[in-house]
């Protein structure tokens, strides 16, 4: 046998040993904070007095999979008829009953009109359906630099709050579409990660620790975490540093059953992934105190013009550039975590 065939055997059965173990490992690393609670606890968890018996109530039995058309665009003037009810700036709320929390429903966006128009054609009639008392909330970044998802969602909690005193914050992509009018936008004392499964993925779970996509927390949690890190400039890994910081603050991930948080994604150009996402990542507990919520500096930006729309309030904000040099985020970050706390977080 030649020396390239050997090489190349070795090779393949060092990558068939590192498989088998990372299977291995992922079975018998249970996740402890990951749980799986039904919808319906949600109006029973919820901080409210129900003596009265006068708050929201639904019959379950009568919700469930709804068709989603992720491929029609429907035209802004269709969506406004079929929510005739609708209020300025995309506020609705029930008439005959109390609503359990108020809820602010925040998109980080950028040249999605697409996306945009089948997400709100198919939101408003679900939350109306759940009776949300709700109000959407667009946070458009301005510019053509690296988008920054993370800061546009503290920008977005900021802004909503300025508006109304909500109770629950639902920070949502523009491209994943709900199919189950079960899977209730409320939060519960928890971090809820309400996108389960999504068709891309053939229905399932990226990894138990995954927070990306569709996540419900109360205002009262998301200040207590520091909200997400604002520096993470160009997409991925900044879900990650908010999964880390939600259980690592003593909260559980919950999450509907799987067959209830599917959403289909819409077709669309992914944003550019950040070059120095992963390395960041190896030092977010270092950074979690201080880039957040509570950084003058990372929370610097302004709000060039706030518009309520038929169907939604937007908020479009210079958010700033990132800096020159991404190392200034990732000083000592190696000694931050350890190996096997990586492998506890991405393969349980």
């Amino acid at each position: 046998m030649c020396r390239y065939s050997r090489i190349k055997l070795f090779l393949i059965q060092l990558a068939v040993i590192i498989y088998l173990f990372l299977v291995g490992f992922a079975m018998f690393n249970y996740c402890n904070h990951c749980a799986v609670t039904s919808p319906e606890s949600l109006m029973v968890n919820s901080g409210v007095e129900t003596s009265d018996n006068q708050h929201c109530k639904l019959d379950f039995s009568k919700l469930g999979l709804k068709e989603v058309n992720k491929f029609d665009e429907p035209s802004e003037v269709s969506i406004i008829a079929a929510n005739p009810h609708l209020q300025k700036g995309g506020k609705w709320s029930p008439k005959d009953c109390i609503p359990w929390q108020k809820v602010a429903i925040i998109l980080p966006y950028r040249d999605r009109q697409h996306p945009l128009r089948i997400f709100l054609n198919r939101i408003h009639p679900m939350l109306q359906t759940q009776k949300i008392d709700y109000q959407i909330f667009i946070i458009e970044q301005a510019g053509t630099g690296q988008f920054n998802r993370g800061k546009l969602f503290n920008v977005g909690f900021m802004e909503a709050l300025k508006q109304q005193n909500f109770d629950c914050m639902i920070f949502h992509d523009v491209d994943l579409i709900p199919e189950d009018d079960r899977n209730l936008y409320l939060c519960d004392e928890h971090g809820r990660h309400l996108e389960t499964a999504t068709d891309d993925l053939r229905y399932h779970l990226k990894y138990y620790n995954y927070a990306g996509g569709v996540l419900a927390i109360s205002s009262q949690n998301f200040q207590r975490i520091n909200g997400f890190a604002n520096s993470y400039w160009g997409w991925g890994n900044e879900d990650d540093d908010f999964s880390a910081r939600i259980t690592e603050s003593g909260l559980l991930l919950t999450r509907p059953p799987e067959l209830i948080g599917r959403y289909q994604m819409v077709p669309h150009k992914k944003n550019s992934r950040s070059s120095s996402g992963n390395g960041m990542f190896f030092g977010w507990r270092r950074r979690w105190q201080t880039d957040g919520l509570n950084n003058p500096q990372g929370m610097n930006y302004t709000v060039i013009k706030v518009e309520e729309l038929p169907l939604y309030t937007k908020v479009l904000v210079d958010i700033g550039h990132p800096p020159p040099d991404m190392n200034i985020y990732m000083e000592d970050h190696s000694k931050d975590i350890s190996l096997w706390w990586f492998l506890s977080f991405y393969y349980p």
